[in-house]
């Protein structure tokens, strides 16, 4: 058995901390070839591709005083004790290895994920004002994922009780994107709701398949190091290689000497009912998902932009759009179950001469099945790759993510609309500026997507875009969609205005 790992500080804020022990079983007899005890302390192995992607977000976001962490508050069932939450925090623990496994960097730049098999979370205890349990959580939280979550040095996990009048109400928790990515907080929520939450639409949204072995960290570091797994990153990486030789320059900004804003990267938020009807008429007409009509419109976007070129045959022209999508590779049972980051961002490159949109929607369907089937790749070789073709095309490339489309529990309305009823939802639509953690992209959108509709947030870095750039193109995503709508004939490429 493995020492005790160093405990980290405790989370900020807290009225007592209470010791989440673990102790999990010896896994030094486990472990996979290249993972075995490094120094007697604990189990090393590389990193995975996505953790790698993961970490260079988080160190580029901590620059910026942010920490890419992501958020969960589950309400507590009636009659949960603090020992029943210690103790189903422990098991989590125990059982999810990606937990309690922290990123050792050597002098000579190497990075390791090394697995504790023993040592204690702290679980800070809030006591709310009578009747403010639900804000005080909240406030809780905040305090939780704001500050930046150091991987080198702590659990990539921070923990929060929320109680009122004595009894736990709440229970926050701060994740690191290295250690999860959206579809690994499923089985986590499903092992809480089982202990002690109450049902959360998380752990509804996937149940892991009954006897379904998950996947841990080094299981999967050992899997695309396998002669398997070097295929699939030659598969992902030629398709990445035609994507890159295909999608547009990025625009060079004309130089722009008023002040940047502060910070540097601004996000823009916007809801907007007409979007959501919009969205599902072309949905509804064309078969095909929400998410692959917002990736046609984004690829429109992107299009619009740039001139037509020769095709590559001589049989005609060809007007290419580019938008990346994040890919959950999680197609095999033991990696849908999985509780470690999956995703990455994969290039989804789509033609749209001679195309109305109904046909670009068709278009984009294929391509981008086509990139999710090619899946992740290691990130440094696609950096690499990146920089070989634009330096041979003499063009700069942004090969930054463009869309997160992310589903909750809940479907968007898929159904035709009309003209008024679109004019009748528009002035409900709601735009402002918010905060959020930066990710390495000059513009970046997230969909959050559910029965209330799709929330949309914008990332624009303001030195590439000023934020007025942010605005327009939403406005302009929302005309071609609801344009669309409308006519099944709808030009693909918009005026961007």
């Amino acid at each position: 058995m493995s020492r005790p790992a160093p405990s980290p500080a405790a989370p900020p804020f807290p009225a007592r901390t209470v010791p989440v022990p673990f102790l999990a079983p010896d896994t030094a007899r486990e472990h996979v070839d290249g993972a075995g005890p490094a120094d007697g302390d604990a189990a090393e192995a590389p990193l995975t591709w996505s953790q790698r992607y993961y970490l260079a977000e988080v160190d580029a976001a901590r620059a910026h005083g942010r920490g890419l962490n992501v958020p969960r508050l589950y309400r507590l069932r009636p009659g949960t004790t603090e020992a029943g939450t210690v103790t189903a925090l422990s098991e989590l623990l125990v059982r999810y290895e990606v937990l309690r496994t922290r990123v050792v960097r050597d002098p000579a730049g190497t990075v390791r994920q090394r697995v504790h098999d023993r040592g204690a979370l702290h679980l800070a205890v809030h006591e709310a004002p009578a009747g403010a349990a639900d804000d005080h959580a909240r406030t809780v939280l905040d305090g939780l994922v704001t500050p930046p979550l150091d991987v080198t040095e702590c659990w990539p996990l921070r923990a929060a009780l929320v109680t009122e009048d004595g009894h736990p109400r709440y229970l926050a928790l701060a994740f690191s994107h290295v250690a999860v990515d959206a579809y690994a907080l499923v089985p986590v929520s499903a092992h809480l709701v089982e202990r002690i939450a109450e049902a959360d639409p998380v752990a509804r949204a996937a149940a892991p398949a009954a006897g379904t072995v998950a996947r841990g960290p080094r299981e999967q570091a050992a899997a695309e190091a396998s002669p398997a797994g070097r295929k699939a990153a030659g598969r992902a990486l030629r398709h990445a290689e035609e994507a890159y030789r295909r999608m547009p320059a990025a625009v060079n900004p004309a130089p722009d000497t008023r002040p940047r804003p502060s910070p540097r990267h601004r996000f823009l938020h916007r809801t907007s009912p007409a979007l959501d009807l919009a969205v599902g008429a072309v949905a509804a007409r064309t078969g095909e998902s929400p998410a692959t009509v917002l990736a046609a419109a984004l690829v429109a976007l992107d299009a619009a932009g740039t001139g037509a070129v020769p095709h590559e045959d001589g049989s005609g022209e060809t007007r290419y759009g580019a938008v990346h999508l994040i890919s959950a590779n999680r197609l095999r049972p033991e990696t849908a179950a999985a509780v470690l980051p999956l995703s990455q961002p994969v290039p989804c490159c789509v033609d749209t001469a001679g195309a109305g949109f109904q046909e670009l929607v068709r278009r984009t369907a294929a391509a981008s099945l086509r990139a999710f089937r090619a899946g992740g790749a290691p990130p440094d070789e696609l950096a690499a790759l990146l920089a070989t073709v634009a330096r041979e095309r003499g063009v700069r490339l942004d090969a930054t993510p463009a869309l997160n489309y992310r589903p909750r529990s809940t479907a968007l309305p898929v159904r035709p609309t009309t003209a008024g009823e679109l004019a009748a939802a528009a002035p409900r639509s709601v735009t402002r500026w918010t905060e959020a953690d930066p990710w390495r992209a000059s513009h970046y959108l997230s969909a959050d997507v559910d029965a209330s509709g799709i929330r949309l947030l914008l990332q624009v870095d303001t030195a590439v875009h000023p934020p007025e750039w942010a605005e327009r193109r939403l406005d302009a995503l929302e005309r071609l969609l609801c344009a669309a709508a409308l006519d099944a004939h709808c030009p693909a490429l918009p005026t961007l205005g």
